[in-house]
């Protein structure tokens, strides 16, 4: 989902076994860390894409306001890029959101969407709702169900206006 040696890894298991194979790790991988016993890596990606999902939806509404509010994006996205409201899937996905770029797809929802399922059943079974979540995978699930899982996960930003031609009107 992420450009060549731009992701985190989690490895995890036992520590002696994940030294043996760092060289391999730095090798292959972008920035990688030691999560712990075997499992705490998964469980640590399903974070990662927590945020990933609810950033980027919480992104796409943020951009399809602004575009429905008749202000300029460029200026929107450079404005907020530097600000206390930006995160790195706006800087990386808000550009893409205002150009609807979805293809060719750095990150595909096809590729993200089982994992939100991961997520959504590891959260159940540690008893927590996680509202902000299940909103966010509501969306993507509309996407993918919808044909979208060729398009960047930046797509959303259309699930959540509506679509161009909503937009179009509105302006």
């Amino acid at each position: 989902m992420v450009g060549p040696r731009l992701a985190t890894t989690f490895a995890s298991g036992d520590q002696a076994r994940v030294t043996e194979v760092s060289a391999v790790l730095d090798a292959i991988s972008g920035p990688w860390v030691y999560t712990g016993a075997f499992g705490t890596g998964a469980r640590m990606k399903y974070i990662a894409n927590l945020l990933l999902a609810v950033h980027t939806v919480a992104a796409a509404e943020a951009m399809a306001l602004a575009r429905r509010s008749g202000l300029d994006l460029e200026l929107v996205q450079q404005t907020l890029d530097n600000s206390i409201a930006s995160s790195a899937v706006w800087k990386q996905r808000g550009p893409v959101m205002a150009e609807r770029r979805w293809s060719p797809a750095p990150g595909p929802i096809a590729t993200l969407q089982p994992i939100l399922d991961q997520i959504e059943a590891h959260a159940a079974q540690a008893g927590l709702s996680a509202p902000v979540f299940a909103a966010a995978k509501e969306v993507f699930d509309k996407a993918f169900a919808d044909g979208w899982g060729h398009l960047d996960i930046a797509s959303v930003h259309d699930q959540v206006s509506g679509g161009p031609d909503r937009d179009e009107e509105r302006s």
